[in-house]
């Protein structure tokens, strides 16, 4: 077997301190456990994105790195509404099982946005094959961020936002941006002149992958739970404090309905239910998409799974 990765060259080069820079067609099947620990390996290859690679112990940790202009930029969103998009596209990924970590975009003069995360590898697998994981995981992530801006990413919460019911949904709020949704709040959406608070809920409700209500005290989301769940047959989660609730008038329809499940929480594991209602509602949606492939002959090749 020839090896093509000159560990001789990059351990002298790394003496400088200085990353060592080498192209993805000098990688074979030689395991990146022979890269020193002090230098990182700056991988550089043509219409691929640069990979910076750096080894502790048995770990070998790949940072994925993909910089665009947006005055060069030629796509139906903005390089900015995109890169903002792939982070969460890494986060969505990352909750559904992906070793993926620390995405995150950085904007800088002119008009760059680089974004970045890390993959970590065993040390023993062969390098080439480390570097085709790379390459189909950007693939991911890249489809998956097109996917996410064509078909809504977006989460729609109600509940009582007041006081200290706002801090509360400001936690389920924090959990899903962490997975990678965007998540609105009608209270700190504007206003449009000529719109009723319902149509405004209808609007962000239509507009969203799934709806989250908290549901323990009362408000005007009592209201708002019929036109969302009944009328726009949202996907609904609802979140709920054990012992606790606003009402029993919808507990009978989490029976009659499955496209309404309820998720109690205590305070100390408000989180985990947020999680859990997420996996619910994904799944759910992904189930519903296969039934309606399955159903309707004009949507078995268009709708994205």
């Amino acid at each position: 077997m020839i090896f093509r990765v000159n560990w001789r060259k990059i351990v002298r080069q790394a003496e400088s301190g200085d990353p060592v820079e080498v192209k993805w067609s000098a990688f074979d099947d030689d395991p990146l456990e022979r890269l020193p620990e002090e230098p990182s390996l700056l991988v550089h290859g043509d219409e691929k994105p640069t990979l910076w690679i750096s080894r502790e112990g048995s770990t070998v940790y790949v940072q994925v790195e993909w910089m665009d202009r947006a005055g060069f930029w030629d796509h139906k969103y903005t390089l900015r509404v995109f890169t903002e998009a792939m982070v969460r596209a890494v986060r969505r990924l990352a909750a559904e099982g992906w070793p993926y970590k620390d995405g995150e975009v950085e904007a800088s003069d002119p008009d760059y946005f680089r974004v970045t995360w890390t993959i970590p590898f065993e040390a023993s697998l062969p390098a080439r094959q480390v570097l085709e994981t790379v390459e189909r995981a950007f693939n991911e992530v890249w489809e998956r961020t097109n996917r996410m801006l064509e078909d809504s990413d977006s989460v729609l919460i109600l509940g009582k936002d007041a006081g200290e019911h706002l801090e509360r949904l400001h936690e389920v709020k924090a959990v899903l941006e962490d997975m990678g949704y965007h998540v609105y709040l009608v209270k700190e959406e504007p206003d449009r002149p000529g719109e009723t608070v319902v149509q405004k809920v209808l609007r962000f409700a239509l507009s969203s992958k799934f709806v989250i209500i908290e549901n323990t005290d009362p408000s005007g989301h009592l209201y708002e739970f019929p036109h969302v769940a009944k009328m726009a047959e949202s996907v609904v989660a609802v979140l709920q404090e054990k012992g606790k609730g606003a009402t029993w008038m919808f507990e009978d329809g989490y029976a009659r309905h499955r496209h309404w499940q309820k998720f109690e929480y205590t305070p100390s594991t408000l989180k985990q239910a947020v999680q859990a209602a997420e996996k619910w509602a994904r799944e759910f949606v992904q189930e519903f998409i296969e039934k309606q492939k399955d159903a309707l002959p004009w949507l078995r090749k268009d709708v994205p799974g």
